[in-house]
């Protein structure tokens, strides 16, 4: 007798913007949670305040702040840690639900003395989440050692493709991640991220047993310019609140 039963369990969507228009179709398509970019084609940069205003201003949504002064590695100058800094109390004064950043050292180690200066400046502000970006994927840094310090920092979620290409390809290290955590009762949330689409993410999930997806969903607007596809998101965000987990 089969004995197995189907337990509701909705999936949360995050989808990466880079501007303004991505917001708002993101928050008409049903999305329930954003990552605020700029420079998407440099892998996502600290976005402009005014974008990050008006996006609070026209949608509901939770909105997390990309913090990285520019493209490349994740190691930083001393004049670019302190542009970070300023960038920072600008996003948070300015009302930024949350904060994803990385930061590495030369070596390629985590750099937690800076991490903890940017924890401590959003401290005084009251407090958001912090979300360490994919740095993480590149770190040498080994992968659960690094898992327990971003906890012992405050971090609240990781964005990772297990140290893969893609999410797919990285689906075991991402189960190994998320049992990890849950296995030390961490506060810490695995968030995978990587070339995740609807036609990939239920297998995504049942592979790694993630609650939350993040990806890009646009679609070519003519030309260069791309925008997140409303449409298909609403299809994407009804079958993750539809979600069901199988149990035995």
């Amino acid at each position: 007798m089969n004995n197995s039963s189907w337990k509701k369990q909705g999936i949360k969507i995050e989808i990466c913007c880079g501007g303004l228009d991505d917001v708002v179709a993101s928050a008409d398509g049903g999305a329930h949670r954003v990552e605020l970019n700029s420079a998407l084609e440099l892998g996502g940069l600290t976005p402009s305040i005014g974008t990050l205003r008006l996006a609070l201003e026209k949608t509901s949504l939770e909105i997390i702040a990309m913090l990285r002064p520019r493209g490349g590695g994740f190691w930083y100058s001393d004049e670019e840690f302190e542009t970070m800094l300023i960038d920072l109390d600008l996003l948070l004064e300015s009302g930024a639900h949350g904060i994803a950043f990385g930061i590495l050292t030369r070596s390629g180690e985590l750099d937690d003395e800076r991490c903890k200066i940017i924890f401590d400046r959003m401290d005084k502000c009251g407090g958001r989440e912090a979300v360490f970006h994919m740095a993480y994927d590149e770190a040498t840094t080994e992968a659960f050692e690094m898992l327990s310090r971003l906890e012992s920092l405050g971090f609240a979620r990781l964005l990772t493709k297990g140290r893969a290409e893609t999410a797919m390809l990285g689906a075991e290290s991402l189960k190994k991640y998320i049992d990890f955590t849950v296995t030390k009762g961490m506060k810490l949330e695995i968030l995978p991220g990587g070339s995740i689409r609807p036609s990939n993410a239920c297998e995504i999930v049942t592979k790694t047993g993630a609650a939350q997806l993040h990806g890009r969903l646009h679609r070519n607007m003519g030309g260069e310019v791309e925008t997140v596809d409303a449409e298909v998101l609403r299809a994407y965000a009804d079958w993750a609140d539809e979600f069901r987990w199988r149990e035995s």
